[in-house]
């Protein structure tokens, strides 16, 4: 039996609903909600990540205002269900949203995981102003029991906008009409008027864990700041790489190792841990076709934000300055030269050489070790942003990175290639390996053209040839 028939009420959801004005989070929902039912490609890149299968034949069916029939879910009511129907199957999820200010809480989470697992529906999807590292890393903890048999998604009103924005400036959805209504919902939605807003500021726990690492403090004692701060620095990254995805119209990501990727509590438990160890916080972003990974860190005791790109050096070159001269050439228009700095890692136990590329540009061996005849094996090139007291402020932090950030991928990111081995060249023959050239073949044919299936180029001139075409 189809979802369906458990409703006692649902709208079909709206593109432009009737709602009073004050109904900001139904309304933003509806239309969401509509698009999905005519735009199917915007519908795959978002339910894709919630676990529904979208092809060319499903028909997608969104409902708003619903009301279950049975008794115990009657108080109930969800923002929206999404039925996904391929022919064969049917995924089903509710939808629960915030807007603005508001947030989720996980006895209304909860709440609605539990009508979903009676009804037999797949999923539960929020949507707020709040961010997280992948969809399936919910901002809420919520019980394990509560998620059993019933899959639990989140994502933020911005990275739907930005999947929007992708598949509008790449020209994805070809279909006129389909495009014009995917422009008019990012309108909507980038007008402050929908409720929809970027991130502003840092936790209250990220100034905390500042100050007590600034003082000197145990911080082991304040775990709970930690995680806090954690959790910030999380919906950062996530915010990060949607604000480099839309600068770039490519899908940027968070690199995450698979264990951290199926567990958002050992992503975090990770995270924590570093703060712990050595006051850093570490992530990478991914972009596509980019030379390799953006890594940021943010290190509380010296109060700075770095970016940096490591790429595997050359291995078909002679000398370490030509390895070093590869990737130097590549930002030689380069105006802040002296602001970047570049890394070498050597085989064996050299230690790491750094200089600022204006010096590297100038001389090469600076960046060589005395005696060193070793080729690196990585070279990594990056900046040192130092915020000061900007890196305590919950929302000088977030702006300075976010300005740094893209900064840094537009003066070096996009010109840096990654390494390609020339392709193997056709080698002279030696003096004393003349019988194994294609000219010791010929020769050789020509001294043995009696030896049977050997073909010899100047066995048959043209006269023979014309006599033997004239007796054909």
């Amino acid at each position: 039996m189809t979802i369906v028939n458990h409703l006692k009420t649902g709208e079909h959801a709206r593109l432009i609903s009737t709602l009073p004005d004050s109904k900001k989070e139904e309304k933003a929902t509806s239309a969401l909600l509509a698009t999905f039912r005519v735009i199917p490609e915007f519908a795959k890149a978002v339910l894709s990540e919630a676990g529904a299968t979208v092809g060319s034949r499903a028909k997608i069916d969104c409902y708003t205002e619903v009301v279950f029939k049975s008794d115990e879910l009657k108080n109930m009511r969800p923002d929206g269900l999404i039925v996904v129907n391929t022919g064969k199957k049917e995924w089903s999820a509710l939808v629960e949203s915030k807007i603005g200010n508001a947030s989720l809480s996980v006895e209304q989470v909860e709440k609605y995981l539990g009508a979903a697992k009676a009804l037999g529906i797949d999923a539960l999807i929020t949507i707020s102003n709040d961010y997280a590292v992948l969809p399936t890393h919910h901002p809420l903890i919520v019980s394990k029991q509560a998620v059993k048999k019933v899959e639990l998604y989140h994502f933020s009103w911005l990275s739907i906008i930005s999947k929007a924005v992708l598949l509008s400036d790449n020209k994805v959805v070809n279909d006129p009409e389909q495009a014009f209504l995917l422009g008019e919902l990012i309108r909507y939605f980038r007008a402050t008027s929908s409720g929809v807003s970027a991130l502003t500021k840092m936790s209250q726990e990220w100034r905390e864990v500042c100050d007590h690492i600034q003082q000197g403090a145990v911080i082991q004692r304040q775990l709970k700041d930690v995680e806090g701060a954690v959790g910030s620095w999380n919906q950062l990254l996530r915010y990060l790489s949607l604000q480099l995805s839309m600068a770039t119209r490519s899908a940027v990501s968070i690199q995450l190792p698979k264990k951290l990727q199926a567990c958002p509590e050992e992503q975090v438990k990770d995270a924590v841990e570093s703060v712990l160890k050595s006051s850093l916080l570490t992530a990478r972003l991914e972009v596509p076709n980019a030379a390799g990974p953006i890594q940021i860190t943010a290190d509380f005791m010296r109060r700075t934000v770095s970016l940096d790109m490591k790429l595997t050096s050359p291995q078909d070159v002679k000398r370490p300055s030509a390895a070093i001269n590869w990737l130097t050439r590549q930002l030689k228009d380069s105006t802040e030269a002296e602001n970047i700095m570049v890394k070498a890692y050597w085989p064996k136990r050299t230690t790491m050489t750094m200089k600022s590329l204006k010096q590297v540009l100038e001389n090469p061996d600076l960046l060589v070790p005395a005696g060193i005849k070793d080729i690196p094996k990585e070279l990594e090139i990056g900046v040192v942003i130092d915020l000061a007291g900007r890196f305590r402020g919950s929302k000088t932090f977030i702006e300075e990175t976010e300005k740094a950030l893209l900064h840094f991928y537009d003066t070096v990111g996009e010109h840096l290639n990654v390494w390609v081995a020339k392709a193997p060249r056709i080698q002279p023959p030696k003096a004393d390996s003349n019988r194994t050239s294609v000219d010791a073949l010929v020769g050789a044919a020509q001294e043995e053209p009696e030896r049977e299936g050997f073909f010899s180029p100047v066995a048959i001139n043209d006269d023979e040839l014309d006599m033997a075409e004239a007796t054909e």
